[in-house]
C-alpha cells in the first residue's frame, strides 16, 4: 500500500472521531506549550543576565586581588609588574573603604572608592547625569543613584552640589601597618551620577587616598590585547601570587546554573507530555478496538500486516505532530504577548526593554523531533496489536 494512501486513511480515521482526536491533540499541545514556555523563560533569563554584564571589552578584563594572603600586596611595584606583562595594554588600581557621606540635610554610611579616570574607562562607567572627572587631581565625587536617593537628592539636580566625605583608612593600606588609622574629612563636588541602584557608594580620584599615605591597593583591573590572551595573562598574574577572576569565568558559572535551571523546568514540562502521551495511547487503543472488523476486512482484501502497522503509527505521528505544532505556536504566541507587554511597560517607565521569553530555533526543532519520537513509541503497541489481528478469528467473533 502506498504511503500517501496510508496517510489519507490515518487522517480519515482521526477525522471520523473529531472530539476524541481534538481532546488528545489539545492535551499534547498543552504539554508541549508548557515546555516551550518554561524553556523560553530559562533562555530569556539567561540572555537578560548575560547581556547585562557582558561585552567585548569586558571579556578582555582581569580583576586582580591579593586574596587572603597577609604577605601579598597590590602596590605601585606590583602595578608596574602588571604593566610589563605580555599582552597587557593597561593596568589600574583601586582602593575601597567604608566611610560617611553627608549632604546638607542627611548622612549615610557607604563604600568610598578611590579610582582614577583610567579605571573608570576600563569598567566602562555609565552615567545617568554628568560625566567622569575633569581631572584625576580634582576634588570631585561621583555617587551612584542609590547613594543620592539615601541622601534625598534627585539625580537630575545632583551635579554641582557638594558632599562631605569622612574617610577612614585602615593601617593595612598604609606603608606602616603599625600606625593608627588615618581619618580625613573633605568636601567634594558632584561631577556625575552613576547608573547604579545597588548599595550606596561613591567614587573619588585615587590620588586623594595616595595623599593620605595609601600605598597598598585593594584591587586592580588589567586589560589584555585580545580575549584569547586572557588565559596566559591569568597564569602569569597567579604565578606572582595574586588571585584573579574574569568575566568569562563568571559567564561560565552563569551558563552552568541556567543549564541546571532549564533541565529542572523541562523536567516539569515532561510530566505534562507524559500525561498527554497516555491520552494518545488510550485514543489509539480505543481506535484499535473499534476498527477490529475493518482491519480484518482490509487484511482479507490483501492489506499486509506491515501496512496495518504503518497505518496506526501514522495516526500516532499525525496526532503528535498536530499537538506539537499547536503547542509550539501557542507557547511562542504567549511569549510574544508577554514580551510585548514588558516592552511597553519598560518604555512607559523609561527603562530598557528586555526579552523575558527567548527560544532558539534549535530548541524548537529538538522539541518537535522529541514529540514525533514520543508519538512513534506510543503508537508501537497499538500498531503491533493491530498488525497481528487474525481476520478469520476476528470475523468469527464479530
Amino acid at each position: 500500500m502506498r504511503l500517501t494512501y496510508i496517510f489519507k486513511m490515518a487522517f480519515r480515521n482521526i477525522w471520523s472521531h473529531k472530539l476524541r482526536s481534538f481532546l488528545t491533540i489539545l492535551g499534547i499541545a498543552i504539554g508541549i506549550g508548557f515546555i516551550v514556555i518554561l524553556t523560553s523563560v530559562g533562555y530569556g533569563l539567561q540572555k537578560v543576565t548575560t547581556s547585562q554584564i557582558s561585552n567585548l571589552n569586558a571579556l578582555q578584563i582581569i580583576d586582580v586581588s591579593p586574596g587572603n594572603s597577609a604577605l601579598i600586596r597590590i602596590n605601585d611595584d606590583s602595578m608596574n609588574k602588571f604593566h610589563h606583562l605580555s599582552n597587557v595594554t593597561d593596568a589600574e588600581a583601586e582602593v575601597s573603604v567604608v566611610g560617611v557621606v553627608s549632604s546638607s540635610t542627611s548622612s549615610i554610611e557607604g563604600v568610598i572608592y578611590g579610582k582614577n579616570s583610567g579605571y573608570l574607562s576600563l569598567e566602562e562607567a555609565s552615567y545617568v547625569k554628568g560625566h567622569g572627572y575633569t581631572s584625576d587631581h580634582s576634588m570631585e565625587v561621583i555617587p551612584n543613584e542609590s547613594a543620592l536617593s539615601a541622601l534625598g537628592i534627585k539625580p537630575a539636580d545632583a551635579v554641582g552640589k557638594t558632599l562631605d566625605l569622612k574617610v577612614t583608612v585602615s593601617p593595612d593600606l598604609l606603608t606602616n601597618p603599625n600606625v593608627p588609622p588615618v581619618v580625613q574629612e573633605a568636601k567634594y563636588t558632584i561631577i556625575g551620577v552613576l547608573n547604579d541602584q545597588s548599595s550606596p557608594f561613591v567614587y573619588i580620584p585615587l590620588e586623594k587616598f595616595q595623599l593620605m599615605g595609601v600605598t597598598n591597593y585593594t584591587d586592580a583591573k588589567i586589560k589584555v590585547k585580545d580575549q584569547s590572551d586572557i588565559s596566559d595573562a591569568q597564569h602569569e598574574i597567579e604565578y606572582l601570587g595574586y588571585k584573579t577572576t574574569t568575566l568569562e569565568q563568571t559567564m561560565t558559572q552563569i551558563d552552568q546554573f541556567f543549564q541546571i535551571f532549564q533541565i529542572v523546568l523541562v523536567s516539569l514540562g515532561l510530566v505534562a507530555v507524559i500525561v498527554a502521551s497516555i491520552g494518545m495511547f488510550n485514543t489509539l487503543t480505543i481506535s484499535l478496538l473499534e476498527k477490529t472488523k475493518e482491519i480484518s476486512f482490509l487484511k482479507i482484501l490483501g492489506t499486509t500486516s506491515k501496512d496495518i502497522w504503518y497505518l496506526f503509527i501514522m495516526e500516532a505521528i499525525i496526532i503528535g505532530l498536530a499537538g506539537g505544532l499547536v503547542g509550539i505556536i501557542g507557547g511562542l504566541g504567549f511569549g510574544a504577548i508577554v514580551n510585548g507587554f514588558v516592552d511597553e511597560l519598560a518604555r512607559q517607565t523609561g527603562n530598557k526593554p528586555v526579552q523575558l521569553f527567548y527560544t532558539p530555533i534549535l530548541v524548537l526543532v529538538i522539541i518537535l523531533a522529541a514529540i514525533i519520537l514520543a508519538s512513534f513509541i506510543t503508537g508501537i503497541y497499538p500498531s503491533v496489536r493491530a498488525s497481528r489481528i487474525d481476520p478469520l478469528k476476528s470475523l468469527r467473533y464479530e
